[in-house]
């Protein structure tokens, strides 16, 4: 889980790679934002910022977002995507949609600009734009394609990320001309919002330059990527929070508890009935911070047990720990039972390991 270490003040580089050095003319820019989360806020406030001071390069703003949803129980909850409120917050035209079949831009739009967005602009939509469209994207691509670079990125425990700003290509997500990308050092961030705070000014500072310098302009700029391969961060889902016993280490029970929390498996509670399959598998829920524990503090044998098995923790073996595939020990802060109280899982599991080895 180390990471190639760094003090503050991280440094950032830019790759602009272009062999065109002087800034070219276009038209006041007429732009379609399309965004849904925070990243994206940070660059819409940056284009918001730029229109106010240079009314003469972009002279509006229409943003798109994705449409309220209702959520929890009984549907009963209206959730906005975080984009929607800074665009009524700063007088902008808003406009919310989850497809783009029959709907018709704004006809005075000649540059799209998708950052998070989430669906994929149809290439009639951007060729109707004089000129196309830009991605923000917080990978340095082609590593990382998809909708969870960030994500990836941190589960791959990788030591340096990056945004890329590229062109918008009509059939594919994030595989547009690569106009620039800006690197910097991971440190300490492991969680995906501390990501964000940390790529999104960089994203920003990306799109206004690339606007400012007019790179969405043809010829493009001759570009170098960042020379890793191309590799797919698709969508997270709660099958990634399923902990694997049989290949993840103590350290990656760590960092995807950080980078995903809600991990879960549906082993213990069986093993702790001293059974190695279950007629019903209950599902365990775990949740962080997880501590990598010194073997010493056990008082049983259950560290030399096969990966994924319980052991009983601390003088008073009310604790459960789990083995680990690298022969370790890690202990969630809190266990809850499917069906059971939150948080009494620490206590139910040991009091069945204990009994299933005859100590009570």
């Amino acid at each position: 889980m180390l990471r190639q270490a760094c003090r503050h003040g991280r440094p950032v580089r830019s790759r602009n790679y272009s062999t065109i050095s002087e800034t070219k003319n276009h038209d006041p820019l007429n732009i379609l934002f399309c965004g849904a989360d925070k990243f994206s806020i940070y660059s819409l406030r940056a284009l918001h910022k730029l229109q106010q001071n240079r009314p003469d390069k972009l002279a509006s703003i229409d943003v798109l977002c994705r449409p309220d949803k209702r959520t929890g129980r009984g549907l009963k909850h209206v959730q906005a995507v975080p984009i929607k409120s800074v665009a009524t917050e700063l007088g902008l035209s808003l406009h919310q949609i989850d497809t783009f079949k029959g709907w018709q831009a704004p006809s005075n739009v000649n540059l799209v600009v998708a950052v998070s967005f989430g669906l994929l602009v149809p290439g009639t939509l951007l060729r109707a734009a004089k000129y196309g469209g830009l991605n923000v994207h917080p990978s340095l691509l082609p590593r990382f394609r998809g909708a969870a670079p960030i994500e990836h990125t941190l589960l791959e425990r990788c030591a340096t990320t990056g945004v890329t700003l590229q062109t918008m290509h009509p059939t594919r997500f994030d595989h547009g001309a690569v106009l620039s990308q800006k690197t910097t050092p991971i440190t300490h961030e492991r969680r995906p919002n501390e990501m964000v705070e940390l790529l999104g000014p960089i994203g920003a500072d990306s799109l206004v330059d690339g606007i400012e310098r007019g790179l969405f302009i043809p010829p493009y700029p001759e570009t170098v990527t960042s020379g890793h391969e191309a590799s797919y961060a698709p969508k997270l889902t709660p099958a990634d929070r399923k902990i694997n016993w049989d290949s993840w280490t103590a350290d990656d029970i760590l960092v995807r508890d950080e980078v995903l929390g809600g991990l879960w498996d549906t082993v213990s509670y069986s093993r702790c009935h001293g059974q190695v399959h279950a007629a019903a598998e209950e599902r365990v829920k775990f949740e962080g911070p997880w501590q990598i524990l010194d073997t010493a503090v056990n008082h049983d044998a259950s560290h030399l047990r096969p990966a994924g098995y319980p052991a009983l923790i601390g003088k008073t073996n009310e604790k459960i720990g789990l083995c680990t595939v690298d022969g370790r020990i890690v202990q969630p802060s809190e266990i809850t039972i499917s069906g059971k109280p939150k948080g009494s899982g620490h206590q139910i599991l040991s009091s069945l390991l204990r009994r299933s080895k005859g100590l009570t």
